[in-house]
């Protein structure tokens, strides 16, 4: 959605709000048993349910760029409509660089880098900054018609101690403009700043605040009755008519925990007995009246007043705050945060009833810094309407969508970040299963301390992780401590090649070298590593992923390692070990290992273990095949037992290519001529029906009855013929025994039989010829058998009658002559 030219400012105010929280959360009934204390002491005492926190792959940037990137998608916001974006945090991730430098990274890539504002500071009160930040550039000359944007992102922690309960962590966005369905009454607002040590972080090697839990609340009230004296002035000012609480139809807190937000709202209606408000019943002021003499210092302390206030305000406390106390009972304290999580429940809860109402709000930041403001509430027009805000709030939802971790876990969580907070060269576990899509991460912080992030997007987090990998021997080591076997195997059944392929660079990379020889025998692993192998070879094939990543690391597996007969076997399914068939994930495998062996024949061994289980997958494969139906398709024909067959045969093709006659080394190509190769491609050539060329001959005039084709074997694939003769080619090149073996096999006339065009096998002819040629060259003995071979009978091709030719045998020269029909 694109921003209108600027013009006259009005009904400033939040257009849109978004909101993220992390999705792990721990109970705080089973935190009171944990830690020991009295039942009810964080549920009650409190008035918290539950707790949000980050885990080691979450914080303050990747909540913040996860709302912000939401924020612009639900709401179909063009980025360069922006112009300002201010971020209220209290959470240090950086002493210099903002939290919004890193938000200009979604800018950046539409081009948009004109956007004023920066982060601002001050324990809770932050949040509450910037937005008024925002709200006054709308409001002053120095606006250039786009929307302003605020980030409200904190993460919570304490010390093991009575304020551990009360964290929490969550990131806020809102977009800022005119003509808002929820305005500011700006005229209205009324603050109180002081000075006060009741909640600071004084350590800079520690995230954890020093804090005096009994100044804290005596401060938070001070400052609550303060604001909302001199707010009442102010309204009383304007509209010339007495402020009570009545004149606000929903109070919005600061919620650090719930029960100080149950004191606050007494607390104010207190206020209005002491100033005398006319709403007050009687029965409300005969309760308070025993307190009328207490000074300010005394109320604070005064636990009889604060029962009896509490007691008067009950009533009003259901209708007017309830409301709000969704999201922070549930999530906990969000520091700047957690003012606007309050509102985003009394929007979530109450949007069909709120247009024309006011929301008083009061916001608080130790220290200290308070405003008490009001917003006033209307309809909206979509999509910045209060349905379609409450819609993609979607709170409830979200809230069921979290995951409860025991105490412990929470525990060794903190500790983890501890030790974490202020440090470098690390990688994080970047294990995403519990995260959202869309949602951002940490990935890793570099020896410079630069933090890395990705989106849970399976195959950008793939691809940081590759990167991650890339990065050296440490890195190396951290990923695959992190995520060996588990979160390995859980990406390699993503059905994605933008995930595969990164992965296997992954593998490969980590897997590489000698110094990760370690690595290397975990991956091929049959309890550890070999089910994250198996389940790649699944997901390629079921994605027909076919990256060069993917062949390097199956070919150092199968080959190099020499662990091809057990992956093999490990992809059979129940069904095939019972039937000993072969499967589509077989044939993928050979096929992957078939392309790496001929792309890449300098770059890669071949161990002789390797090429015999292909012998013996290939003479299976034979007895498998169906040899009665012609081939209409080159590989992969999608028949696992014909592909099986035809990449074996490529592989053998290329493992003989590789032999030197004048090695003293045997290889194995020379170990697999001693197991009976040549014999068995012979017999399997011989058993084959005549090239396409002679067959056709052959069948006119009796059509594929001729005797000769009655018992022939048709070619499964287009080009079998061929790879039969290329390894019979290659087997041939250089080496004198396998030349005899065949002359004494009788095979130089089936050889010779195959130097003819077929249009079944493309490039059989070449490869005929180049057989022949390694067949004769050195050996006298193979040559004299040729030069006595004598013409048969001649081959009539459908092509040379069409044209009234025929082929004779020339009764003197013995050769072949074309001649005419009509002569004859």
């Amino acid at each position: 959605m694109a921003m209108a030219m600027a013009a006259e400012a009005k009904d400033v105010g939040i257009l849109a709000m978004d909101i993220y929280f992390p999705p792990t959360c721990v109970l705080q009934e089973e935190l009171e048993t944990h830690d020991g204390v009295s039942k009810g002491k964080y549920t009650i005492g409190l008035g918290q349910d539950s707790m949000a926190f980050c885990t080691e792959v979450e914080d303050v940037i990747s909540m913040s760029l996860t709302v912000v990137k939401s924020l612009l998608k639900n709401y179909n916001i063009d980025p360069k409509c922006i112009g300002r974006l201010e971020v209220g945090s209290e959470t240090v991730i950086d002493k210099s660089k903002s939290i919004k430098t890193w938000l200009m990274q979604i800018f950046e890539e539409c081009g948009n880098t004109d956007i004023e504002g920066v982060d601002s500071s001050n324990a809770c009160y932050g949040g509450t900054a910037a937005l008024f930040n925002c709200v006054n550039w709308v409001e002053s000359n120095s606006w250039d018609g786009r929307y302003g944007l605020v980030v409200c992102t904190d993460s919570a922690v304490y010390a093991e101690g009575p304020a551990r309960p009360t964290g929490g962590a969550a990131a806020i966005a809102m977009l800022i403009g005119p003509n808002a369905p929820i305005s500011f009454e700006s005229k209205y607002r009324g603050s109180h700043m002081a000075h006060a040590y009741d909640f600071y972080k004084p350590d800079l090697a520690s995230e954890y605040p020093v804090v005096d839990g009994k100044l804290s609340q005596t401060c938070y009230l001070m400052a609550l009755d303060s604001c909302y004296n001199v707010f009442c002035k102010k309204y009383e000012k304007h509209e010339r008519k007495q402020f009570s609480i009545f004149d606000a139809d929903y109070v919005v807190f600061h919620s650090p925990y719930n029960k100080l937000v149950q004191k606050s709202f007494a607390r104010l209606c207190y206020n209005d007995f002491l100033r005398n408000c006319s709403t007050v019943d009687e029965e409300s002021r005969e309760k308070l009246a025993p307190y009328t003499g207490l000074s300010s210092e005394e109320s604070y302390q005064s636990r009889d007043l604060e029962k009896a206030s509490q007691q008067v305000a009950k009533k009003l406390y259901e209708s007017k705050v309830q409301p709000t106390t969704l999201i922070p009972k549930q999530v906990g304290n969000m520091y700047t945060a957690s003012l606007y999580a309050a509102f985003a429940s009394v929007i979530y809860n109450r949007h069909e009833t709120l247009a024309g109402q006011r929301i008083v709000m009061f916001s608080y930041g130790s220290g200290l810094t308070s405003t008490m403001f009001s917003f006033k509430i209307n309809e909206g027009q979509h999509p910045f309407s209060l349905l379609n805000i409450a819609n993609i709030l979607d709170i409830s939802k979200k809230l069921e969508a979290r995951h409860v971790v025991p105490p412990k876990k929470f525990i060794e969580t903190l500790k983890l970040m501890e030790h974490r907070y202020g440090a470098k060269d690390f990688v994080t576990s970047q294990d995403t299963s519990l995260l959202p899509a869309g949602t951002y991460y940490l990935t890793h912080v570099d020896s410079m301390y630069r933090r890395f992030y990705a989106v849970k997007d399976d195959a950008v987090t793939t691809a940081a992780l590759g990167n991650t990998a890339l990065a050296g021997e440490l890195h190396r080591d951290a990923v695959w401590e992190a995520l060996f076997p588990e979160a390995l195997r859980e990406f390699a059944g993503v059905k994605d090649t933008g995930v595969l392929d990164p992965l296997c660079m992954v593998l490969d990379t980590c897997c590489g070298g000698e110094g990760d020889r370690r690595r290397l025998n975990e991956l091929c692993d049959q309890e550890l590593g070999l089910p994250i192998l198996v389940q790649v070879v699944i997901t390629a094939s079921q994605v027909e992923h076919k990256e060069e990543w993917l062949e390097w690391l199956l070919f150092k597996v199968c080959v190099e390692e020499q662990k091809f007969e057990i992956l093999f076997d490990a992809l059979c399914s129940s069904n095939d070990v019972d039937s000993g068939e072969y499967n589509a994930k077989h044939a993928f495998l050979l096929g992957m290992l078939s392309s790496c062996l001929n792309n890449h024949p300098k770059e890669v061994t071949v161990t002789d273990s390797f090429a015999h289980h292909i012998f013996s997958v290939h003479k299976h494969a034979a007895e498998t095949v169906n040899f009665t139906h012609r081939g209409t398709s080159p590989l992969p024909t999608g028949c696992p037992a014909v592909d099986i067959l035809g990449y074996t045969l490529q592989l053998l093709r290329d493992i003989c290519a590789w032999e030197s006659p004048s090695s003293e080394a045997q290889g194995p190509a020379d170990s697999l001529l001693r197991t009976g190769l040549v014999k068995h491609l012979l017999k399997y050539l011989g058993e084959l029906e005549p090239p396409s060329t002679i067959r056709k001959s052959m069948s006119r005039g009796q059509g594929d009855n001729h005797p000769a084709l009655e018992n022939a074997k048709a070619c499964p694939y287009i080009g079998y013929r061929r790879d039969l003769v290329a390894v019979i080619a290659n087997c041939l090149h250089g080496r004198k025994k396998v030349q005899d073996e065949i002359r004494k096999l009788n095979g130089i006339l089936l050889l010779l039989q195959q130097c003819i065009i077929d249009e079944d096998n493309p490039y059989l002819r070449e490869w005929g010829l180049l057989t022949v040629k390694n067949l004769l060259e050195g050996n006298e003995e193979n040559q004299k058998e040729i030069s006595e071979l004598e013409m048969q009978e001649p081959v009539i091709t459908p092509e040379i009658a069409n044209i009234g030719l025929k082929v004779e045998i020339d009764k003197e020269t013995r050769r072949p002559k074309l001649v005419n029909t009509s002569d004859t």
